[in-house]
């Protein structure tokens, strides 16, 4: 059980496990400042009244107290001027760090399985694109 405990203890140090999982959980929770951003905008253009305080209201129930008044704060900070390039900001910020989570984890698998990687940043970046759009799409898939 000892030599057990060492050698998963070694292996975690050399593929860098806990920054590899801080670095995934830090773009994850990023990337859902522009999501809420795009949604914003999104819901505001959508002619039913008071739609996104609904959705808020919502939100109330599922996450912390302390988490709802930062995101309620940074929302009614940003949501009152211009809808149509908090739209395009908020579409395009979705998808970078939602794509570098998605290169992130790419990047950890790589190192576990201790592969070097040969793809250039591009390839990379648009795989991690296309992973998660399907993550999305299969996301919204489950709450229908």
């Amino acid at each position: 059980m000892r030599r057990a405990l060492i050698v998963v203890y070694r292996d975690v140090l050399q593929h860098h496990t806990l920054q590899a999982a801080a670095a995934l959980s830090y773009y994850l929770v990023l990337s859902m400042f522009p999501g809420l951003i795009f949604l914003a905008a999104v819901m505001g253009a959508i002619p039913l009244p008071d739609l996104f305080g609904s959705v808020l209201r919502l939100m109330w129930t599922l996450f912390p107290p302390d988490t709802m008044r930062l995101v309620q704060s940074v929302l009614s900070d940003v949501l009152p001027t211009n809808h149509k390039a908090w739209l395009s900001l908020g579409i395009v910020g979705t998808i970078w760090v939602a794509s570098a989570a998605f290169d992130a984890m790419i990047e950890a698998l790589d190192i576990a399985y201790d592969v070097k990687e040969a793809r250039p940043f591009w390839k990379t970046r648009l795989l991690a694109i296309g992973l998660a759009a399907i993550t999305g799409g299969l996301c919204c898939l489950r709450w229908r």
